[in-house]
């Protein structure tokens, strides 16, 4: 290079002619160590260059999809969304920041955020396309949490409030049933119908303390069998399975108590049952399995609860545990099977859920694993009844 020509390209800040080979190497470099995919093509929407990153996030290789149509990239209910772009192309417009969904060589769908700008000629013809594409899929899974988390926010301060109301009626309530115990004129069988419903409305008491934040100094731990505890939501539950037309069928082998915050399991069971019954609207059958889990000796308890109801679809199954989510339309609050698993994993548990909706072989079964080394201190024991 002559020192005028040095002097030439300084001043312009542009490479010369003659270094036009390095420039594109250059750029060829820039395109290759993008963490965007960055893609060409032609007005036919032929691609016609794949950069490494557009191979990490589709998966294909340039041999395997240079030549191809752009089509191949795209699901088959969006590929209209095509022909707009080619269109706007043409027209020598930009396409910014276009959010849409597009398919990978596995068939997993990615959400992407699109940036497409024409190519030209020498003569300024519109020849092609350059498309940047940026996977968008964890910026759109924090912002889906981040509004889960301001609905739950929200529900927290209205809940609240709900409880501060309704926890002084509640206590004239036990108050009241706690008398009616005390009546001679009370038999056996109403005296137990009156405790379990003191109990119900001492759960209730419970869960508006919860809210109010006093949880953790209220609901002490306690040593107790895990079928005593089914037994008691079952019973509470027992005129309304029978009006459903629904049978129950209890498994139970012997395990020995479980260390348990015993308003966080009654609510864990008692939403289970009211689901089951739910699922059954022309009745069926409800079958409760108890055992301890793993050799002797045992390190838990295993529960299974399984109805024969019309059963969950795959997809839906994915997101059952999810806050706010609900198959029940407007009956449902979508928060139940949540905290069902919050209740669980604070006892160091495990919940699962498979479900079949054949015509002929369908119903849901929830498992619940509940360790004894959970981490519970017992302060305080119970004085109910015996072993499972």
């Amino acid at each position: 290079m002559t020192q005028d020509n040095e002097r030439r390209e300084k001043s312009s800040g542009h490479p010369m002619p003659g270094d036009a080979a390095q420039a594109n190497s250059l750029l060829a470099a820039i395109v290759e160590s993008s963490d965007d995919a960055i893609i060409s093509k032609d007005l036919d929407g032929t691609i016609t260059s794949w950069n490494a990153a557009a191979q990490r996030i589709f998966g294909y290789t340039p041999e395997e999809i240079v030549g191809k149509s752009i089509l191949t990239l795209i699901p088959p209910d969006l590929q209209d969304e095509e022909k707009t772009i080619i269109a706007r192309l043409r027209k020598g417009e930009r396409v910014e920041h276009f959010e849409t969904t597009r398919v990978a060589k596995s068939g997993k769908l990615l959400s992407l955020s699109l940036t497409i700008s024409p190519v030209r000629d020498a003569s300024g013809q519109v020849v092609g396309a350059s498309k940047i594409a940026r996977d968008i899929s964890e910026r759109q899974e924090f912002e889906r949490r981040l509004v889960e988390t301001e609905k739950i926010v929200a529900t927290g301060r209205m809940a609240a409030t709900i409880a501060h109301e309704i926890n002084n009626p509640l206590e004239a309530v036990v108050n009241l049933i706690y008398l009616a115990r005390l009546s001679p004129t009370v038999n056996e069988q109403v005296r137990e119908y009156l405790r379990l419903a003191e109990q119900e409305i001492e759960r209730v008491s419970l869960i508006a303390r919860q809210t109010l934040g006093y949880f953790r100094e209220t609901a002490v731990p306690v040593d107790f069998p895990v079928s005593v505890l089914l037994d008691e939501v079952l019973t509470v539950y027992g005129a309304k399975l029978a009006y459903s037309g629904i049978d129950v069928h209890r498994d139970y082998h012997p395990a020995q108590p479980l260390m348990m915050r015993k308003g966080e399991l009654t609510q864990l069971f008692s939403n289970l049952v009211a689901n089951a019954i739910d699922a059954m609207p022309e009745g069926g059958d409800l079958s409760v399995t108890v055992g301890p889990e793993g050799v002797s000796p045992a390190h838990g308890v295993r529960v299974q609860m399984a109805d024969t109801g019309t059963g969950i679809s795959s997809e839906l199954l994915e997101k059952i545990f999810e806050p706010f989510f609900t198959t029940k339309e407007q009956r449902g609050t979508g928060i139940g099977l949540w905290l069902s698993r919050q209740f669980v994993e604070d006892h160091r548990g495990s919940i699962a859920v498979t479900s079949k909706t054949d015509s002929e072989d369908h119903g849901t079964t929830f498992h619940i694993f509940l360790p004894y080394e959970n981490g519970l201190t017992q302060t305080t024991v119970a004085g109910e009844r015996g072993n499972a």
